[in-house]
């Protein structure tokens, strides 16, 4: 026999050996093993917690309790800012509510959608011609496709532009304006609901003594115009204090 084959047979003789001491492992030797870990990590999981011991905080030192009148100090101070403040919202508010309960706001509200979609009424050929003004001027020819209404002309003035009746003379302010031409007209109107608006054929004096009477009612002036001129008392007193000097 060769060296190889002598190698060979003495392995094979080793592994037979060792499989009879080793005896094998049965099902129900496993099953008590498993059983065996099993209790033992019920165990531990029954076993309580240590609970470690919380560092000890050093005692902080009691505050002094306020008295009864510097505890309530802050809050009697908190509502009188309240009371004050709701005073004045009431005080800005209260001509508002008045002027909306006079007012149809849903019919405010259309009549200024409809004031910001107004076409620019312009007259008819003012792009083309320098010597015609933008103003408009009604157009009077038989044969104008203005006056037809035709396609891709300007548009033209009519009923349909106009807002609601109820909403017609009504300042963006929600105020009621009303046109005034003497100091007479002034009387009866309330500061809170209407405006005044100044009429254009009123002059100068006029004007003056409605401004005047106006402030006292503490109304609203639309068109207040040129500020007040000197008087003419004064312009003469002015002019002798000079002549005098001289």
């Amino acid at each position: 026999m060769s060296e190889e084959q002598r190698t060979e047979k003495k392995r094979a003789e080793k592994s037979e050996k060792d499989r009879e001491k080793k005896p094998k492992k049965t099902a129900p030797a496993k099953a008590a093993k498993v059983r065996e870990t099993s209790a033992k990590t019920a165990k531990k999981a029954a076993a309580p917690r240590k609970a470690r011991a919380a560092p000890e905080k050093p005692k902080a030192a009691r505050k002094k309790e306020p008295s009864e009148i510097e505890a309530e100090a802050p809050r009697t101070a908190a509502r009188k800012k309240a009371v004050s403040k709701a005073a004045v919202v009431s005080k800005k508010e209260a001509p508002k509510r008045v002027r909306e309960g006079i007012v149809e706001m849903r019919l405010f509200r259309i009549a200024k959608h409809k004031k910001h979609g107004l076409p620019e009424f312009r007259r008819e050929n003012a792009h083309r011609w320098i010597r015609l003004s933008d103003s408009w001027r009604n157009v009077r020819g038989n044969d104008s496709y203005t006056r037809q209404k035709r396609k891709g002309r300007i548009a033209m003035v009519c009923a349909g532009y106009r807002t609601p009746r109820a909403a017609r003379d009504i300042h963006p302010s929600m105020h009621l304006e009303v046109p005034v031409y003497n100091v007479g007209q002034l009387e009866g109107l309330d500061s809170n609901i209407h405006a005044v608006r100044i009429g254009g054929t009123v002059g100068m004096r006029k004007r003056q003594e409605i401004l005047k009477k106006a402030e006292t009612m503490h109304l609203r002036v639309l068109n207040p115009g040129v500020p007040e001129s000197a008087r003419e008392e004064e312009l003469f007193s002015e002019l002798d204090t000079e002549a005098d000097e001289k």
